[in-house]
């Protein structure tokens, strides 16, 4: 058994592994604080977050030893594209949370089917990409549309639930893995080059125009509410500013060394989504700069890990999966570490591993087991 167990972790990417668990350990105790002056109230999150926790690591366990080949499975495929789209209709006639209509409730858990597009659009788009690589189509016409029908299909559906955050991750998947499909880099850095310009510019342009007090677009008025707040936080300080403002004053209380583990003051009905959202506002509070800077710097250590990870594979479709996971995890901790700092727009996006959901969770550590899975087979072809 013992000798079954050591065959099982030889090949074990420790470098990945590590800064994983440490996350998942300070979510655990950053959860437990965060959530409320309620005792009762914080029991219950610590116990489902560290259900989510022990879940997610039996879950980076399993995918870790696996055979992947089965991910590359037509039906595999089809059949997850049917279920999220089906999915993600549900969540369109779903209870408003925020202003959005992303969450399906079960009673026990909420799913979210955005989260779970992401880890499926990072294989998809890997599957599609090598395809077409090794037959040479990179940059042609592409003749069977399909593909592109589930993947533009999935990101309106993001897109109108509304969830703009989850929507530019998703699609921000779709862009590095096609391009880095394309193996030309000076296109593709042209094209990203392209559409960044092009954000800053529609960004500044929302400063003297709001698009959506038109027509169809209304429903979303409060999503502008989010652009007046990050252009303006303090004028609004006491409407939709009050997040950001309030996550400004966590940041300043906590200083360098942050005011102690539990002491926070804005988690105290001033910072809305202490838990969730802006965990990183009260881990600052309490850690301070330091604890701040730890909970970066595992964060890219993992993430640097995972994109070394498909740079070092010989095989096209496991480089392309591992730049769609660490996109994904790279965006989405720049969106929440740009969104509580002031740096850009607050778009509702978890910092990964940190934040309290199940829905995140899951996914999140069946990526993170899917690129164990291709980091021991390299080291098991290196042997």
């Amino acid at each position: 058994m013992i000798k079954k167990l050591r065959n099982k972790f030889k090949y074990f990417d420790w470098k990945l592994f590590i800064p994983f668990i440490t996350l998942c350990i300070i979510s655990i105790m950053a959860v437990y604080s965060a959530s409320g002056v309620n005792a009762h109230n914080s029991a219950i999150y610590f116990l489902k977050q560290t259900i989510y926790v022990g879940l997610g690591v039996c879950i980076v366990l399993v995918m870790a030893h696996l055979k992947i080949d089965f991910l590359k499975n037509p039906k595999f495929l089809f059949g997850n594209a049917v279920f999220l789209i089906v999915l993600l209709l549900i969540a369109l006639n779903s209870a408003s949370i925020n202003g959005a209509k992303g969450w399906i409730s079960t009673g026990l858990f909420n799913i979210q089917p955005a989260e779970m597009c992401k880890l499926f659009l990072a294989l998809y788009m890997a599957q599609k990409v090598a395809d077409r690589a090794h037959k040479r189509e990179i940059g042609a016409e592409i003749k069977n549309t399909f593909p592109i029908i589930i993947v533009v299909g999935m990101l309106f559906l993001i897109l109108i639930e509304p969830d703009l955050g989850g929507f530019l991750i998703n699609l921000s998947i779709v862009l590095v893995v096609y391009l880095a499909g394309l193996n030309d880099f000076k296109k593709s850095f042209k094209l990203l080059a392209t559409g960044f310009t092009v954000a800053l510019v529609g960004l500044q342009v929302l400063r003297f125009f709001n698009p959506f007090a038109y027509g169809p677009l209304k429903h979303w008025g409060y999503m502008y509410q989010r652009f007046t707040a990050y252009f303006t936080p303090f004028k609004y300080a006491n409407a939709e500013g009050k997040q950001l403002v309030n996550s400004y004053y966590a940041i300043s209380n906590g200083g360098i060394f942050g005011v102690g583990i539990g002491n926070s003051i804005q988690k105290r009905g001033y910072l809305p989504e202490p838990h969730t959202d802006f965990i990183l506002s009260v881990i600052a509070e309490e850690k301070g700069l330091i604890g701040t800077v730890v909970v970066l710097i595992l964060l890219f250590l993992l993430i640097g890990r995972i994109f070394k990870i498909g740079i070092r594979s010989q095989d096209l479709y496991k480089s392309l999966i591992c730049y769609g996971i660490g996109t994904f995890m790279f965006i989405e901790t720049m969106f929440n570490v740009g969104g509580v700092n002031g740096l850009l727009p607050i778009t509702g996006v978890t910092l990964p591993f940190v934040s309290y959901g199940g829905s995140s969770m899951v996914v999140l550590t069946a990526s993170l087991g899917i690129v164990m899975n291709i980091s021991a087979n390299q080291r098991r072809q290196k042997k």
